[in-house]
């Protein structure tokens, strides 16, 4: 939502660093709010892989350090941008099947869900950009925007089922 920066000021607004995006709203991220079954598994996931990188200074090699690297690029730019994004999202591009599948599977291995999940939240967001219905919108902050609704699956039902 764009504002004057006098207008959000006086309101008690603020605008989200390098950007136009006023922060008009708050929501609670971790505290007094109801956490579901989903929101759970994905926050242990999250946390999961965290508390596992604490290890990676005394098991580090090289080798294992080029295949994380190698394969973090394949799943993100295959598997996120190229197959989620374009292929599935947009239909912006055309692959023989073999390639999209193998591609898709790169998507999964990049931890952001199913292809279905990730589609559809994409083009929900596409259809409502910054409005109140879109998933991940940042008039809640950054935070919000990028991760916070990921754990937060009472918010996505509230999104989709508003009128």
């Amino acid at each position: 939502m764009k504002m004057p920066l006098n207008d959000a000021k006086q309101l008690g607004h603020h605008r989200i660093l390098f950007s136009d995006v006023v922060v008009t709203r708050k929501r609670n991220l971790f505290w007094g709010r109801k956490w579901r079954f989903l929101d759970i598994r994905m926050a242990s996931g999250i946390l999961f892989f965290h508390v596992l990188a604490l290890f990676a200074p005394f098991t580090f090699t090289w080798d294992a350090f080029w295949i994380a690297f190698v394969m973090s690029l394949l799943s993100g730019i295959l598997g996120i941008t190229m197959c989620y994004h374009r292929l599935l999202s947009h239909r912006s591009l055309k692959l023989p099947k073999w390639l999209e599948y193998t591609c898709a599977y790169l998507g999964v291995l990049a931890i952001q869900r199913d292809p279905i999940y990730w589609v559809s939240m994409h083009r929900y967001h596409h259809q409502y950009v910054d409005l109140d219905k879109d998933p991940h919108t940042p008039t809640y902050g950054f935070w919000f925007s990028h991760m916070g609704w990921l754990f937060d699956s009472g918010y996505i039902i509230e999104k989709v089922n508003a009128r």
